[in-house]
């Protein structure tokens, strides 16, 4: 069985180089940049393409290039894509929720939210908070690669008892393993940062025992019907039709990726909260990010407001909460990235909530950086051309 990883590049890059509809309509400027923007990142060697801007009043989108590589129809308004670690933020904006409702807290650690596994889980791992595990310092296994999912996998092929047949059954069973291993070599639990779609999977865990819910229906009930957003989850043996198909490749050696075998897509959904089949339209996803724009410039919205206080005190360089600080030009920004299943995802937001853009493509790089190569030059060239106005 093959225990694919979900893998995150950073968006040092991007410093480097130094609501869902429109409110109102899109100026014809804003259109034509997008749409050349759109056209050329499908020249890059991009399968399709979905790109949205959004101003303080305005929404506009671009689409570019094919569902399937071969084949003809053409990505379409209203198209779902899969967005991987961008799932991070709405991962830390449930928790924020929960907190806010007093049912779990920022600082509740692993060893109080889980009681039942404390005992066996190394001493390090006992006092990590949620915060931290949300925020890449639980010093847990990355999961961004094939040394760690090659160990779970001998772990999981050496069993002899049944292995667990239920959602829950494995999110635990999972668990249980991971706080059994130690830190990787030169972290310190709660210190360093590490980047881990296992640190996730723990936060969820820790939400849904503090809850007595699943992860899914939290996220629906506590998050995507309070903002009015549509996320569906895609698992990895799933069949498209009538919509994107992932791809994975070389620059111009695209291919569809084929859907895994249902044993390994049942395991691969423990990293659910990381972004494992997260699925959504842009336009969805642009109500999320017009929420943010909106509590970025003091309005009051459904976000909690811990969450958003802890967004706009990162320093560029720093990561909180399924985000990264950076700048563009010496404007502040929150970025983020993801990648899932040949399906790629990037985002920009102007940390006083003036404009944002982000990018969808149905293509993943074999290596993991030209297809983020791409987004990244398209996304700031569009940053550029158009800048905040106010």
């Amino acid at each position: 069985m093959l225990f694919r990883a979900l893998v995150l590049s950073t968006v040092a890059a991007l410093t480097a180089c130094g609501g869902g509809n429109s409110e109102s309509s899109p100026q014809p400027q804003a259109q034509a940049r997008l749409q050349q923007a759109a056209d050329g990142a499908i020249v890059s060697g991009l399968a399709g393409v979905a790109i949205e801007h959004l101003s303080a009043a305005d929404t506009t989108q671009a689409l570019a290039g094919l569902r399937q590589v071969g084949a003809t129809p053409k990505v379409q308004a209203g198209d779902a894509f899969m967005i991987g670690s961008t799932t991070k933020a709405m991962t830390s904006a449930l928790a924020g929720r929960l907190v806010e409702q007093g049912r779990i807290g920022w600082a509740t650690t692993l060893a109080d939210a889980l009681p039942d596994l404390a005992a066996a889980m190394k001493p390090v791992y006992r006092g990590i908070t949620l915060e931290q595990l949300l925020s890449h310092r639980g010093g847990l296994p990355a999961f961004t690669g094939v040394d760690d999912v090659a160990r779970f996998q001998a772990y999981l092929l050496a069993q002899t008892a049944p292995l667990p047949a239920t959602p829950l059954g494995r999110e635990r069973f999972f668990a249980a393993w991971l706080l059994a291993q130690d830190p990787p070599t030169g972290v310190t639990p709660g210190q360093t940062f590490v980047y881990s779609n296992a640190g996730y999977a723990l936060a969820a865990l820790m939400l849904e025992t503090r809850t007595g819910r699943a992860f899914a229906d939290l996220f629906e009930q506590e998050l995507a019907k309070p903002l009015g957003m549509t996320v569906t989850w895609t698992l990895a043996d799933a069949t498209f039709v009538n919509r994107p198909v992932g791809h994975v490749g070389a620059r111009g050696g695209l291919k569809p990726l084929p859907p895994e075998d249902a044993d390994t897509a049942a395991w691969l959904d423990v990293l659910r909260a990381s972004g494992q089949g997260t699925t959504i339209s842009p336009d969805s996803y642009a109500t999320w990010v017009r929420w943010h724009l909106r509590a970025l410039r003091g309005e009051v919205t459904p976000l909690p407001s811990s969450y958003v206080q802890r967004l706009q005190a990162l320093k560029a360089g720093d990561y909180a909460l399924g985000w990264i600080a950076a700048d563009i030009d010496g404007r502040a920004v929150l970025v983020h990235n993801g990648a899932d299943r040949g399906f790629s995802s990037l985002l920009v937001v102007d940390t006083r909530g003036r404009s944002a853009s982000f990018a969808f493509t149905n293509s993943e790089a074999d290596d993991g950086a030209w297809v983020l190569s791409a987004l990244n030059e398209t996304l700031l060239a569009i940053e550029r051309a158009l800048p905040p106005t106010t």
